[in-house]
């Protein structure tokens, strides 16, 4: 079994510094870090973390708390998530939470203790709560979500993200371009539907288009799905109203809009341009592929056990834990595919 001693010979580097790589330590430079983690994967070294936990204080268990993973960027943020953490030589423990608050408190009051941290999704966390659950066990919240308390947070670029679809769709003439996936109820739960939204908006703003509420499509359920699309889409092309593309509020929406649309012998993107947001694999495979952004998944997980790192090792060598909430966001891409590029002709409608 190879030994740190092992790896720090191979990189060309101190044992000191292979520590701080093992356990996500800053002040390493990232030509080192790499060498260190080349060195490791040909080593297949892989750190005692009951050895590791005594030395340092830290407990190498860390939570991810989701509120499902039916929803294909949930599953694949976890996969990402999995592949960081154990980067850092981190076990995660998944856990599922439907997104109500008492089963995310319940989740911290019970495991809580035998977690060195938690990075968490919280859907029904008030302010008071999240605070209360930062200060009970190292937390980073991955969230789009804002909160007043001082949390860590790390978020995907909504509104800006949506934006950019909607100057996408406008720079190939599309004028007419439906939402779908909108939500007007102000709850704090829904913060990235809302986010989404208003970079709909920015979008038209940007371009001089008018807002009308008629092409702004709202869903029956909190989860975005492709019943949920193909249901929208539906109504939307039963209303007869005139439309030249669809901009949905995530891949799972688009399929769903794409199924439709398709039952209906409406070409896209011949007659109608789709796109999506969240760049799933699902997305690549779509026929035809879609167009959508993608969130920058691994910078998330990445930023995400970073600033944990931070927090479990304040926790773990007794500091003053930060308490100014510190904000990452991760940079967005636009991947165009098939289903915006082609013709354009509206549909439905007088």
């Amino acid at each position: 079994m190879s030994t740190m001693h092992d790896v720090a010979q191979r990189a060309g580097v101190s044992l000191k510094t292979v520590s701080r790589v093992v356990n996500g330590e800053p002040n390493v430079s990232e030509q080192t870090r790499r060498k260190v983690d080349a060195a490791i994967a040909e080593l297949d070294f892989r750190p005692n973390s009951v050895a590791r936990n005594l030395r340092t204080g830290r407990i190498d268990l860390v939570g991810l708390a989701l509120p499902h993973l039916s929803q294909p960027y949930f599953s694949s943020l976890a996969e990402e998530i999995m592949r960081e953490a154990e980067r850092h030589g981190l076990t995660v423990l998944i856990e599922l939470t439907e997104g109500d608050a008492e089963a995310e408190l319940a989740l911290v009051r019970e495991h809580g203790p035998h977690l060195g941290g938690l990075l968490m999704y919280p859907v029904g966390l008030s302010d008071a709560q999240a605070l209360t659950v930062a200060r009970t066990v190292p937390t980073v919240f991955v969230s789009e979500r804002a909160y007043e308390a001082p949390v860590d947070r790390v978020a995907m670029a909504n509104r800006e993200g949506i934006r950019a679809l909607v100057g996408h769709m406008v720079s190939l003439g599309y004028t007419r371009i439906a939402a779908l996936g909108a939500d007007h109820t102000g709850r704090p739960e829904r913060a990235a539907a809302q986010l989404r939204l208003e970079g709909y908006r920015d979008g038209l703003r940007d371009a001089g288009l008018p807002y009308l509420p008629d092409l702004v499509l709202e869903v029956g359920t909190p989860h975005w799905n492709r019943q949920e699309g193909a249901a929208g889409m539906r109504r939307l092309i039963e209303a007869d109203v005139p439309f030249d593309a669809v901009v949905a509020f995530a891949d799972a929406l688009a399929l769903g809009a794409l199924h439709t649309l398709q039952d209906a012998g409406v070409r896209v993107p011949a007659e109608v341009a789709v796109a999506g947001f969240d760049d799933t694999d699902d997305a690549r495979y779509a026929h035809p592929s879609l167009t959508s952004i993608d969130p920058g998944r691994a910078q998330i997980a990445r930023e995400a056990l970073a600033l944990l790192n931070d927090r479990m090792n304040d926790r773990a060598n007794g500091t003053v834990e930060r308490d100014s909430g510190r904000l990452v966001v991760a940079d967005h891409q636009l991947s165009v595919r098939d289903s915006t590029l082609g013709g354009m002709a509206a549909w439905g409608g007088a």
